[in-house]
């Protein structure tokens, strides 16, 4: 099973015997979980897993029998975990899967159809929220705003506002994430060496409700390395989008994480250490956030819900209005569409293949130019130098199936590109044959 995720992290595993007996008993080894010296067997990991989950959740009293819990999943291998792992460990409890399908072309369908498989499964009821539906826009749009290199700033305050607004529609007592020990240690450095302190003490498994209409927080996995997850999904056959967010960019967080793993090499239990550390040391120095008061919140004069702005109008409301500027919000071609541009267009259009360099060379667009499909996960400034003398120009994109070459037009476009991907290439290919 191969995961990868946007910045070319890529997770991989194939289940296989290892020379050790389990620790636990006496089967064959296939794994070590991180940061121990533990040897274990299919079984005695995911127990082990679950152990760890369980233990989260009694000792921080995240979610008590009779309430109603919500999962929010995302298609990939971290909710999964956390659904299959709450299923089984809570079978009675009333939990709810919700999905908020933000209209990302190439990703949000698949993500869904993970999700609605994930939850026939394991016998899960699913809301699915859809941003199309809802609000005419897709995050893809914010390409053409002044967010485009903030993409993921704009997807969470709109995430949020859903997640708000879904606790009351589903009227949910808890709402579990899947954030696991490296997102939480990762993000602790970030906003620590940013000397943002709310924002830490926002860090902790559980956070209650700051007004009403809010549900609590939870975050079961906290305290599981995202390594150990991934080997969850894994050996539990759980159903996950083999991809992350074709939007996701590389923050700071992200580049910690990166130096977390750098350290574990040297010392296996250091995010064990830090986590320790953060929980026992740093968090009880930090001030609880207090619950806002209701005369401090004003009905947005747009969709009604409830916000602490002074102007009325909430943010998931003004990132909106941003679009309604927007006049031309095209990102994909279809072949027919592009063939009929091209012919009155030619001269400032360049066409580029990002298929393998020997299906290129069997035949392609005439003219097209080969780029390497591996530069799409490239450092920016070395994308950047590759395209960058082609400025000005109108650059089309073809790959097998338009996914990859849809990855290489968002990026062109936040970086001030004018891109543009082919819907159906194969349509096009065909043409020319």
């Amino acid at each position: 099973m191969k995961y990868v995720k946007c910045g070319a992290e890529v997770f991989e595993f194939k289940p296989k015997p290892l020379s050790k007996t389990c620790s636990y008993c006496e089967e064959r080894a296939i794994l070590r979980p991180e940061g121990t010296s533990l040897y274990l067997c299919k079984d005695c990991f995911l127990k082990f897993c679950e152990k760890r989950v369980k233990e989260n959740i009694i000792k921080y009293k995240m979610f008590s029998e009779g309430e109603r819990v919500g999962v929010f999943l995302s298609g990939g291998k971290d909710s999964a975990a956390l659904l299959a792992i709450l299923k089984k460990l809570f079978p009675m409890q009333n939990i709810i899967g919700i999905y908020l399908n933000l209209g990302i072309r190439y990703y949000s369908e698949y993500a869904q159809s993970a999700v609605e498989e994930l939850c026939k499964k394991l016998e899960v009821p699913l809301h699915i929220i859809d941003l199309v539906e809802r609000e005419g826009v897709r995050i893809d749009d914010f390409v053409f705003t002044s967010f485009k290199d903030k993409v993921c700033s704009v997807c969470g305050v709109i995430k949020r506002y859903y997640f708000t607004k879904v606790v009351k529609e589903l009227n949910l007592d808890v709402i579990a994430t899947g954030h696991h020990l490296d997102d939480t240690l990762s993000t602790m450095l970030s906003l620590f060496f940013n000397g943002d302190f709310i924002g830490l003490s926002r860090l902790r498994p559980v956070l209650p409700p700051l007004h009403a209409g809010q549900a609590k927080k939870v975050k079961p996995l906290f305290s599981l390395p995202e390594l150990d997850i991934f080997h969850y999904s894994v050996l539990s056959e759980l159903p996950i989008e083999g991809c992350s967010c074709p939007h996701g960019e590389l923050t700071p967080a992200k580049r910690w994480k990166s130096w977390l793993n750098d350290m574990l090499k040297e010392d296996k239990t250091f995010k064990f250490r830090l986590l320790s550390i953060f929980m026992k040391k740093l968090l009880p120095l930090l001030p609880k956030e207090k619950p806002e008061k209701e005369d401090e919140f004003y009905p947005c004069q747009v969709c009604g819900e409830p916000t602490p702005s002074k102007s009325h109008i909430c943010v998931k409301c003004r990132r909106v209005s941003l679009l309604q500027r927007v006049e031309d919000k095209r990102l994909e071609w279809t072949a027919e569409e592009f063939l009929t541009y091209y012919l009155q267009n030619r001269d400032r259009i360049l066409v580029f293949d990002v298929r393998e360099k020997e299906d290129y060379e069997t035949g392609t667009f005439p003219s097209a130019i080969w780029v390497d499909p591996n530069l799409v996960s490239a450092e920016e400034k070395d994308f950047f130098k590759h395209f960058k003398n082609y400025r000005g120009k109108e650059l089309i994109f073809l790959c097998y199936s338009g996914r990859l070459s849809y990855l290489f037009v968002l990026r062109l476009r936040k970086l001030g590109f004018k891109a543009y991907n082919i819907k159906n290439p194969e349509k096009l290919l065909q043409k020319i044959d």
